[in-house]
């Protein structure tokens, strides 16, 4: 990570006339700031801006892209050959608890280079801390469902558990990468939410979780895209659209397939 300062930039050439030095302002608030002569730092994460910027522990949250995640919960569990509000509710605050609050805020902690710059005071111990204990928090939601509504239900926990807690300091090696965050990030969850429905997994089910755990592994990489330090205005400005895209359509079938079990 390094800070970007008015020099690095301003377009300028090289003795051969190659342009090699800009980086695209995106939004008002940017601009005010460059031309205030503050510091100015890369995007490295596409909801690194406006509010999100504010505070660690509310970044930590990753609410665009968590609000993802519920949104293919929601389709799992509305779905599902059966429906039950209160299976619905407790599978989204285990996922609060695991994968939102846990997961996230562990990565900050693990990824401390990455952020420091933007959050330069940032207590990595106890936003590490409270990430263990969130994630534990998750898992105890699971096996009170468990209990509930089915024993073999507690595979999904021990499994989605792990993920939270060894995804994000990258171990083993497979679970981060592109099939380990589809399993981790979209195939496991989205199974485990249409199974505690219903109790059961059909063949309907393990499509879905397997189409949108691949869904969640494009949603990832647009994001990689994003990275003003490793890419072009163009492309990390393309990449940002198809987010948005991306979320609006996760957004609209979830709340559609909720609204129409509801009403």
């Amino acid at each position: 990570m390094f800070l970007l300062n008015e020099m690095d930039a301003l377009p300028f050439e090289s003795a051969h006339g190659t342009q090699i030095g800009m980086i695209n302002l995106l939004n008002m608030s940017r601009e005010r700031a460059w031309n205030m002569g503050e510091t100015v730092l890369p995007l490295v994460e596409p909801d690194l801006v406006g509010v999100w910027r504010k505070n660690v522990w509310w970044f930590g949250f990753r609410w665009p892209f968590s609000m993802v995640l519920f949104s293919w919960v929601t389709v799992a569990s509305t779905l599902a050959p059966e429906f039950h509000i209160d299976r619905y509710l407790l599978t989204m605050l285990a996922g609060f608890f695991g994968l939102v609050i846990g997961a996230h805020y562990i990565d900050i902690t693990a990824s401390k280079d990455k952020y420091l710059p933007y959050f330069p005071k940032m207590n990595r111990g106890a936003i590490r801390t409270v990430g263990v204990l969130a994630v534990l928090a998750g898992m105890a939601v699971g096996v009170y469902m468990s209990l509930l509504y089915s024993l073999w239900f507690l595979v999904f926990v021990i499994l989605g558990g792990l993920f939270a807690l060894f995804y994000p300091i990258e171990k083993p090696k497979w679970l981060h990468t592109y099939p380990g965050f589809g399993i981790a990030w979209g195939f496991m969850p989205v199974l485990a939410s249409y199974y505690i429905q219903g109790t059961r997994i059909d063949l309907l089910g393990v499509g879905l979780a397997v189409f949108l755990g691949i869904t969640v592994v494009e949603m990832h990489h647009m994001a990689v895209l994003t990275n003003e330090k490793d890419y072009s205005t163009e492309l990390t400005k393309n990449a940002r659209l198809l987010l948005k895209i991306h979320r609006t359509a996760a957004y609209s079938i979830g709340l559609i397939l909720l609204i129409s079990l509801l009403v």
